[in-house]
């Protein structure tokens, strides 16, 4: 089924719909076209000074757009505050998402057009909600993720509401 559901570049047309409660992410954050060297930064960072309230191992990459500027978050999410201060703190609310199941191997180029045109043709009406006037997505990395590898899924989670 998922097969069949394809779009352009490994994007699965019809996204999950998923809602998730407030993600607390401890990482660290910097230029989205650098985006390889924030996830650099947030391994040393761990690697220094372990996250001791992790809720998990996956992977968070929020990225944060204002005009063309983008700046991305990287990390886990955690239980509370109580982090090294060198880490970075970003706080989601609790949200719905559309979730984009990406094959990593395909790669990432129509991605975006795909994701904008659910947004604009899904028959149940939901539209982008923004965090602070911003346009963010989550990059969210589990088990299903093993690098660039054939069959490594990403999900891409773009905030959703009812229009």
């Amino acid at each position: 089924m998922k097969f069949t559901n394809r779009l352009r570049g490994g994007i699965l047309l019809n996204p999950n719909i998923i809602k998730r409660d407030r993600l607390l992410i401890a990482g660290t954050c910097g230029n989205g076209s650098k985006t390889w060297d924030v996830w650099n930064a947030f391994e040393e960072l761990s690697a220094e000074k372990p996250l001791g309230n992790t809720l998990s191992g996956h992977g968070y990459e929020v990225r944060m757009y204002e005009g063309e500027r983008c700046i991305v978050y990287a990390g886990n999410v955690v239980s509370d505050r109580k982090v090294d201060s060198a880490y970075t703190l970003l706080e989601l609310p609790p949200c719905r998402y559309a979730s984009f199941e990406i094959y990593v191997s395909n790669g990432y180029e129509s991605e975006n057009n795909a994701m904008d045109e659910w947004l604009a043709s899904n028959e149940e009406g939901y539209s982008e909600k923004l965090l602070n006037g911003k346009n963010y997505c989550v990059e969210y990395y589990d088990e299903r993720f093993s690098g660039e590898e054939s069959g490594a899924i990403v999900e891409i989670w773009i905030p959703i509401e009812k229009g």
